[in-house]
């Protein structure tokens, strides 16, 4: 590039490269690409438009706008994803955090936050952005996040650290509940694969580069839900919540696989942006207290 190339100028020629592209959010990806280039807020961008940018700057840039434009997905090329307030290491061992995911967290820091302690549980932790993020607004609270892949935790790992939370998490590499086994928790939340095979098919480039263990649910999308809702009823205590994030459509089977033998009721419905109902929070019964 021989021009001059300011903050301004890059971005838009960014934005029109991805919208060529097909990139459904063109502006936003060129803006938080270039802030993590140059190590700043995405406001500082608006306040110094003409700046110039040198060449190291342009030349990881450019880098950046190649591996979006082969979908990478943004958070995989920065190697953070922002989540409830906090920024989170990703990487491709791990589920990118999504904004609906805050709703679940929200849901559960409001239930909670009248409780004088908590024991949580995250099953299918990855990232361990739901964990951490209950942790820093209940500091009541005590936390296990367990997940079936090694990389994942140590993500998880890391990111406690960063937070300053490492002290009151636990981190487990467990099939599900098999590594938990008498414990007893206040809330057990989950966001567990629930694509079906259909989606798996049809499934954008980017998304396809995330681990299949965090997205793939079996042929109905149903299958770690039907061991969710066996496997946690030993571990919550009773009255205790078990919330668990859903694919579209998915709420008449989920809340019958929780609700087949009495152990669990359904305690609330949360609705996503979109309007799609994406959260069943359980409550489960007294009669089982021991």
């Amino acid at each position: 590039m021989n021009k001059i190339w300011t903050i301004g100028s890059v971005l838009t020629w960014t934005q029109k490269f991805f919208q060529q592209k097909g990139i459904e959010t063109p502006r936003l990806d060129a803006e938080i690409l270039l802030a993590h280039v140059l190590g700043k807020e995405r406001i500082y961008l608006y306040a110094h438009y003409e700046e110039p940018l040198n060449g190291e700057e342009l030349a990881q840039y450019r880098a950046f706008i190649q591996k979006r434009a082969d979908a990478y997905a943004v958070a995989h090329i920065t190697g953070v994803k922002a989540f409830f307030g906090s920024d989170f290491l990703v990487s491709p061992e791990v589920l990118i955090p999504r904004p609906e995911t805050e709703l679940l967290v929200e849901y559960v820091i409001h239930a909670c936050k009248q409780r004088e302690s908590l024991r949580i549980l995250d099953i299918g932790t990855g990232s361990g952005a739901i964990l951490l993020s209950l942790l820093a607004h209940l500091p009541q609270a005590v936390g296990w996040g367990v997940d079936i892949s090694r990389a994942a935790l140590q993500i998880a790992e890391k990111n406690s650290i960063v937070q300053g939370l490492e002290t009151r998490a636990v981190w487990r590499e467990s099939d599900l509940c098999q590594q938990v086994q008498g414990e007893r928790f206040s809330v057990i939340v989950s966001n567990p694969p629930y694509l079906t095979a259909a989606d798996m098919a049809q499934l954008q480039p980017e998304i396809r580069r995330e681990p299949e263990t965090a997205l793939f649910g079996g042929q109905d999308g149903l299958d770690i839900y039907r061991r969710l809702a066996v496997e946690t009823v030993p571990l919550l205590e009773p009255g205790g919540l078990c919330a668990v994030e859903i694919g579209r459509g998915q709420e008449e089977a989920v809340q019958r696989l929780f609700t087949a033998d009495g152990d669990y009721t359904l305690q609330d419905c949360v609705w996503d942006y979109g309007r799609i109902l994406r959260h069943l929070v359980f409550k489960k019964e007294r009669k089982n207290e021991d």
